[in-house]
Formats: C-alpha cells, structure tokens, sequence
C-alpha cells in the first residue's frame, strides 16, 4: 500500500543491502527494496594521504588564488596551458621532499623608493600560496593586535587610524606626549635565515603543521635566492639607482630573503613577532603599532621612551642580529608623526609631501602625453589610466584632512573630472568626454 512502510524495512532484524551498480536510500521500499549505493567517504584526499603528503587538490585551490585578481603573464599562461601536469608534478616534487625553488626574476621599482623585487616563477608563487594555507593558521593567532603589515582585516590605513586614536588619546590627557619612531636598517637584506627557521620550526612543531609544509619551508630558507638563479630584468640605469648594500646579491652571509613574494612577507611578520611580544610583554608599551619594519611608540614621558629605544636596540641585535636605521625620531606629538603616507598630529592628518609631489608627477606626466593646446589625444586605454591614478590619490586623500589639497588639484588639473566619469559614459560619448578634457590647456598656468 502507498505510503506505508515495507514489512522488510520496518523489521528491525534486517540489515541495508548495499547495490554496487544503482539504487537510493529509500526506507520505503518502493523501487529499490532497500538497496543503497557505496558513495565515497566525503574526507578530502589530502586528509586521507596524512601529513607526510600534498593533494592534488590542495594544489588545485592554490592555483587559483595564484592566478586570482592577477593580470597573466607570459609566465603564468605557460603553467596554464598544461596546468593538470603542472599541478601533478609539483605535487610529485613535494611529496618526494625534491622541491627547490625557481629562478627568480629581479626588476626595480623606482616609488616610493629604488629597490629590487624578486618575482617568484608562477609555479613557486603556486607553491607560496599552498603554503601559506598550512602554516599561516599555527601562527596568525600569536602575532599582536597591532602589527598590520600583510595581515587580513589589517593594512596601511588601519595602521593610521590606529596610530591617530592613540595620538588622540596621550595629547588630550595631560597635554605634551611623544612619539619615538624606529626603522629597520636593510630589513629583508639582513633577515638571519636560521634565526629565521629556528622560530619557524619551534611554532610548526608545537602547533602540529604537517612535516610536508615543514619541508617547504626550510627549503626556502636553506639557501639564498641568488643560489637558485636571477633573470634580471631591468636596465643598466635601473640598476645603477639600487645601493650596493641594498642589493641581495651583498647580503650578509646566511642572510636575506627575496622581496615581492608571499612566503618573504609572512616570514617578515614571524620574525618581528619576536620584538612585538618583547615590547609588549617585557617592555609594558601599551601605544606600540607596527607596519613591516616602521614601529611607533607613544608614550607621555620621553625619558620612558629613550629607554626602551636603548633596550630594543640591544633586543633586535642579540636576538636578531638587526640594526636599527640612524634615522630614529624622538619627537613631540605636536610635530607630527610621519608615517606610512600621512602626517599624524593631535588635531588633525596631513597628506605626506613626497606622496603630493609623486601625484602631482604622475599626473602632469599623463598630461604632457595627451593633453594639446587644441584636444585632448587619448584612447579609452589612456583615459582608463588616467583614472586608475586618480582613483588611487583620491583613496589616499580621502584618510587625511585633505580637502584644500584636492581642491588645488582640482584647480591645476581641471580634466582630472573626466577621470571619475562612468565608463559607460566615455563610452557612449566620446566627443563630450574630450571636450570636457580641453579645459586642460590651462594646468601649466594653474600650476
């Protein structure tokens, strides 16, 4: 009868009679006779290989973060043109405990300062990002609160802001306070990597990483980057802007590790965690934000101030074998803290003048490309970088007291308006856009 249960079904003394080729569970009885299929435990493959191995799978998740939000290089779409052998022999290579990374392709960039990056080959960045997804969590719960370099939910305006309610804070008590702000000497060149592994290993081990994420690791660090290989990719000039002591090649022995990758940042942050549990847990400094290896302190007394300077001088060199740089201020609060892009003072945010001049640069530099005494001479591509630019200043302007500032911009760069049109209507309109874009002739006047 329909809808009632089947005398088997219903018999507590039977058993599921498993089906291999069809079937549903089904209690009911109706078309199957309580036959069910075998389906495979839901337990991802890497979790049933153990500790001592990687997933396909795993690899497969990290290749699309790789990948995720990045314009392709030439690089990247010859991993992707064969991806799953790719994949497949990375995953051999790993498990094999055979990985070793990449040459690495080395240009300069020249703002806010000259400095070399590193970019990883797109398999090793494959590699970084798998990584990272294994070992991040041991660690992410034992950095500080305000260290805001390379973390999520954190970053550069976080840091203001954090730093301006702290400025706030000490200026509106009793008046006065300070500030001392310290800076690492050629941090990344002169990161010791077995000091560095040490840290690392004592964390993985306590917190249970695999020992396949173990190895990884220490095959970063074993030896230099410049031992692996370097295509470089910059011009005799370019070169020619980066210091010899800034340069990984000259790194001290045992030291260095490569800027422009996601392995280089966290490990930055693992190593400095060291000084951030001394500041804060020997030290006592409860007004103490990081960024990298730009620290701030703020405190009411700078007696109290000069001796902490003193003794995470003598920290960072026993323990880390670092210097401070000797650019190290000490100052009243009511001068402004200069720190990453922004003037902080008591009552107010200054833009930095090196990111005004940089703005101004780049935007007179687009001008004197496209903008004539007749029209404006752009592509879509033109105008779609001429917003990118000003979208960026304008993000940056918008956490300070800027409002005189971007009026002056307005004013010099009367065009920049038609950077914040909608696409669709540059689109749609071409000839209204440029003529908007003849109001230009004037910024040089204006200036």
């Amino acid at each position: 009868m329909r809808g009632e249960a089947s005398p088997v079904a219903s018999n507590p003394d039977y058993a599921w009679i498993v089906n291999f080729n069809n079937g549903n569970a089904n209690i009911y009885n109706r078309n199957n006779q309580c036959r069910v299929r075998a389906v495979r435990s839901v337990a991802r493959a890497s979790e049933c290989q153990g500790a001592t191995s990687v997933g396909f799978h795993e690899l497969f998740l990290a290749w699309r973060c790789a990948r995720k939000n990045k314009q392709p290089s030439a690089n990247q779409l010859d991993f992707e043109c064969r991806w799953t052998d790719r994949l497949l022999d990375l995953q051999e290579r790993i498990n094999a405990g055979r990985w070793s990374p990449s040459p690495t392709t080395c240009f300069v960039a020249t703002r806010p300062k000259a400095r070399e990056i590193h970019a990883p080959d797109f398999s090793d960045r494959v590699v970084h990002h798998w990584l990272m997804s294994r070992i991040e969590p041991a660690f992410e719960p034992g950095f500080i609160f305000d260290s805001y370099a390379n973390r999520k939910g954190k970053g550069s305006h976080a840091a203001v802001d954090r730093l301006k309610g702290f400025v706030r804070q000490v200026a509106s008590g009793q008046g006065g306070g300070w500030y001392l702000q310290l800076d690492i000497a050629n941090y990344f060149n002169t990161i010791h990597r077995p000091t560095l592994w040490t840290i690392l290993k004592r964390r993985m081990a306590k917190a249970g990483v695999p020992e396949v994420a173990q190895r990884v690791t220490h095959a970063l660090l074993r030896k230099s980057p410049i031992e692996y290989g370097v295509v470089h990719r910059s011009t005799a000039q370019e070169r020619a802007q980066i210091p010899l002591h800034k340069r990984l090649e000259n790194s001290p022995a045992a030291c260095g590790i490569p800027i422009g990758n996601l392995s280089s940042q966290f490990f930055a942050n693992v190593y400095l965690n060291e000084l951030d549990q001394f500041v804060k847990h020997e030290l006592k400094a409860q007004r103490y934000i990081r960024y990298v290896d730009d620290f701030v302190i703020i405190h009411r007394d700078r007696a109290q101030l000069e001796r902490w300077r003193d003794q995470i001088e003598t920290f960072l060199r026993d323990r880390l074998r670092l210097k401070l740089k000797a650019d190290q201020r000490l100052r009243s609060l009511t001068d402004g803290a200069d720190f990453l892009g922004y003037v902080v003072f008591p009552t107010h945010t200054r833009v930095r003048t090196r990111v005004v001049r940089h703005a101004r640069a780049a935007l007179t530099e687009w001008a004197a490309d496209h903008v004539r005494a007749d029209a404006v001479r752009a592509t879509p591509e033109d105008y779609r970088r001429l917003q990118s630019i000003a979208a960026s200043y304008d993000g940056h302007f918008t956490h300070a007291n800027a409002h005189r500032l971007s009026e002056q911009f307005n004013k010099r760069f009367p065009w920049l308006a038609a950077a914040r049109t909608p696409r669709r209507f540059r689109l749609r309109d071409e000839g209204r856009y440029s003529a908007i874009l003849r109001d230009a002739t004037n910024y040089e006047d204006a200036a």
